[in-house]
This record gives structure tokens, C-alpha cells and sequence, in this order.
């Protein structure tokens, strides 16, 4: 595009801009949800057929998509009016779609309230950000703002493993054994933390994680840090020169004895439990789950589950599918009897069961989702039992194996629960 193009298309966009923020002779009033906005025809001409259902009736990837057309458009109003849809509607869709969403917010300065809500979260819930598989791809300038946060959720050695592991991934030739690093080598990888470094806060740490996680990478310190860091720790009281940041506010901690899911996964498990329409704050969980079985240490064979699982109400299932980064499990607010007659199973007459006989299979959510032997499950994609489909059948031609299988008992929590609320 030419120069003079590219003045002729500014001015073009300005004069559109005014239309669009002119009511005058406006001859389309669109309707979204309770909302009414005041268009011209022309503009509204290709989005008619899009934008007259409700919100409700449009899936959220569509309904993030038509916020960036109508930020392109400067629809200044039904920017607002989707983003606050998004965040109060489909906050869940938001944090397990953050990546797809998270990049995009932060390239508009008009999505500022989308902008506010993935910063308050990730403080809150840092494994989403933290635990991602992108996590390598966050730009600097955001895992700078998150370390700053006095009320992120994690202890602070985990923050620490997590920086270290951002910044040997965004360093080039770091050979993979620490051992063999060279000076140059601790040199770049101070260099590309040079401003998260001094955001942890050493001083609150436990002196086993200071010797086993920080000491091997002291090199990349400031000269005195180590030296600081070392006398605290054998003389608590003595004053040293380095800045020493207060302890970072966590709210609640909560205990997980999961091997395979975190706190968030609890948190929903909750939610689904009492049928809330929303997720739980892993800060007001209202539920203590207590492990029976870890598959690892106790055993896949429906016996293991029989002599630890069996005759205790409500319990939950989860089990890692073997190769794959995928979680399965369900509840059972009953007992597992053989004389017993997510998402929810419809049909309830066989909506739960257990066979300890010799059919050799352990429990199942309808006839459809079974423990069939020795790390094996079984899932019949024919059968109809479910509100949607768990799995592919062609993804496992009907078993698959898993890696881990665990087992708690939900109780509920109800002082722990009321502290919180109070």
C-alpha cells in the first residue's frame, strides 16, 4: 500500500468511525440478549444472519470471534457488552481456552476488561498459565507482571522451578545436563531472567528447596544474594543487604493428594458435585478429599479397588489415559455394592454399578464405561448413556489403557468451609 493509500484509508476509517458512532437516520436496532444497539444497514447487512440469535445459543469460540469483528468494525459498545458476556457467562471456556484467548486480548487496548480478568486469574489460578504446554511461548513483560503479584497462589519454590524453566527454555544451546554448563552458559540464561530474578522471594523459602533448587543455579544471582541468602538461613537474625520482599499472601492451602490432577481440577469436581453453574474459588472448596487408591502404589486389578474403595460413599475416580494428555473419572455419591442397581449419565437405572463376582471387572458408569482389567478400561461408544461423547472410538477402538488411577472419598468440610465464608 502506497503512502498515499495509506492517508486515503485513514481518513476512510475515520469517516466510517463517525457513522458508526451516529444514530442519525440509523435504520437497524440489533438485539443481544437484553442489550440494544442502534446500526446502519449497511454495516449490518453481512452480520444479520450471525448476530439475531442470544448470546446463549452461540458457542463461545464463535462469540470471541465476533468481538474481534466488531473491534475491527469499532463497535465500541458491543465490545464492551461481549467481553463482560465472556467473562460473566463463560469465565470456565476463558481459562481453558486462555491461550487462544489470552495472546489476542492483549494486542487491543479495547479489551481491557478481558485484559484485567487473565491477570487477576493467573495470580489465583497460576497452574493455567504455569502448567500449559505454551507456557515457553509467554512474552516476558507478562510473566514479569505475574511474579510481581503479592497474592500469587503457589509457594514460592515452585515459582522459582517455573522462572528457571521459562528461562532454559527461551535460551538457546543450554546443553540439558546442568553439569556440564559452562560460564557463558549461566552468563545467558542471567541474562534472559535479568528482570524475574530479583521478584522471587528467597527469603521466604524453605532452606531444603534453597539448597536443592537455588544453589545449583547461584551463578546467576547478584554477587551478594547467595552470600545473603546462606547467612539467613544460619542466623536468622542477622541483617544482610539484600532486599528482602515480604511473603506473598496466600489465601487458603489447599492439601492435594492427586499425583495426576491440581487444585483447579478439585475445585470443579466440587462445582460439578453441588451442580453449580460456576467453578468454586479453590479458596472456599467445600469438600476434603481423602485418597483410597493410587493404582502406582496400590494396584490397577479391581481387586485393589474391591479391598479399598468398596461400600465407602461418594467417591470420585480419575485416571490418566496412557500416552495421551487426557482425564477421565466420575462420581459416585452411593456406595460400590454388586447389588447396586464428566458429564452426567441420563439413564439412571444403570447409572452406577460395581460386579465383584467373576465377571472380573470392577466399576462402571453405565454399561458404557467400565474397569476391565489390569490398567485396561472399556468405554462403548454405541451406547447412549451420557449427555455427550467421552471419547473417540476411533481413538481407542473401544479400550485404552491408562498410566494412573486414583481414587478419593469426598467429605465435606463444613468448618473449614464457613471459616472462609465468614
Amino acid at each position: 500500500m502506497s503512502q498515499m493509500d495509506t492517508i486515503l484509508f485513514q481518513h476512510f476509517s475515520n469517516d466510517f468511525a463517525q457513522l458508526l458512532e451516529s444514530e442519525y437516520n440509523y435504520d437497524v436496532v440489533i438485539k443481544l440478549d437484553e442489550q440494544s444497539f442502534k446500526l446502519h444497514s449497511l454495516i449490518y447487512l453481512h452480520w444479520y444472519n450471525f448476530i439475531k440469535f442470544p448470546l446463549k445459543d452461540i458457542d463461545s469460540s464463535t462469540i470471541f470471534d465476533l468481538l474481534i469483528s466488531f473491534h475491527e468494525l469499532d463497535f465500541e459498545e458491543l465490545v464492551i457488552y461481549i467481553q463482560l458476556y465472556l467473562i460473566n457467562d463463560k469465565a470456565l471456556w476463558l481459562r481453558f481456552k486462555f491461550f487462544k484467548v489470552y495472546y489476542t486480548c492483549f494486542l487491543y487496548d479495547d479489551f481491557e476488561a478481558l485484559q484485567t480478568f487473565y491477570i487477576d486469574i493467573f495470580a489465583e489460578y497460576p497452574s493455567l498459565i504455569f502448567d500449559a504446554n505454551e507456557f515457553n511461548l509467554v512474552d516476558e513483560s507478562d510473566l514479569v507482571t505475574l511474579l510481581k503479584r503479592d497474592d500469587l497462589q503457589l509457594e514460592e519454590s515452585k515459582i522459582w522451578d517455573k522462572m528457571i524453566q521459562w528461562g532454559k527454555e527461551n535460551t538457546q544451546d543450554l546443553p540439558f545436563n546442568i553439569t556440564q554448563w559452562t560460564n557463558e552458559n549461566f552468563l545467558a540464561l542471567k541474562t534472559t531472567l535479568n528482570n524475574c530474578i530479583s521478584l522471587i522471594q528467597y527469603f521466604q523459602m524453605f532452606g531444603k528447596d534453597l539448597v536443592t533448587k537455588v544453589k545449583p543455579y547461584k551463578q546467576i544471582l547478584d554477587p551478594n544474594l547467595w552470600d545473603d541468602i546462606t547467612t539467613k538461613i544460619m542466623a536468622p537474625n542477622e541483617s544482610v543487604s539484600s532486599i528482602i520482599l515480604p511473603a506473598r499472601k496466600i489465601f487458603f492451602n489447599f492439601i492435594n493428594h492427586s499425583s495426576i490432577i491440581n487444585e483447579e481440577h478439585f475445585a470443579e469436581i466440587s462445582s460439578w458435585i453441588d451442580r453449580n453453574s460456576s467453578t468454586y474459588d479453590i479458596r472456599c472448596i467445600p469438600y476434603e478429599f481423602k485418597l483410597l487408591l493410587r493404582g502406582s502404589k496400590d494396584g490397577f486389578e479391581f481387586e485393589s479397588f474391591d479391598t479399598l474403595c468398596a461400600d465407602i460413599p461418594g467417591t470420585v475416580i480419575v485416571m490418566k489415559v496412557n500416552k495421551m494428555n487426557e482425564l477421565l473419572g466420575g462420581y459416585n455419591p452411593l456406595v460400590w455394592s454388586s447389588d447396586s442397581d464428566e458429564c452426567r449419565i441420563k439413564n439412571a437405572d444403570i447409572a452406577i454399578g460395581y460386579d465383584s463376582s467373576a465377571n472380573n471387572y470392577g466399576p462402571y458408569f453405565s454399561n458404557s464405561f467400565l474397569m476391565w482389567g489390569n490398567k485396561k478400561w472399556y468405554y462403548n461408544t454405541y451406547e447412549n448413556d451420557h449427555e455427550k461423547l467421552l471419547r473417540d472410538e476411533e481413538e481407542d477402538g473401544n479400550g485404552f489403557f491408562v498410566d494412573e488411577i486414583e481414587v478419593f472419598q469426598v467429605l465435606k468440610n463444613q468448618m473449614k468451609y464457613k471459616t472462609l465464608s465468614n
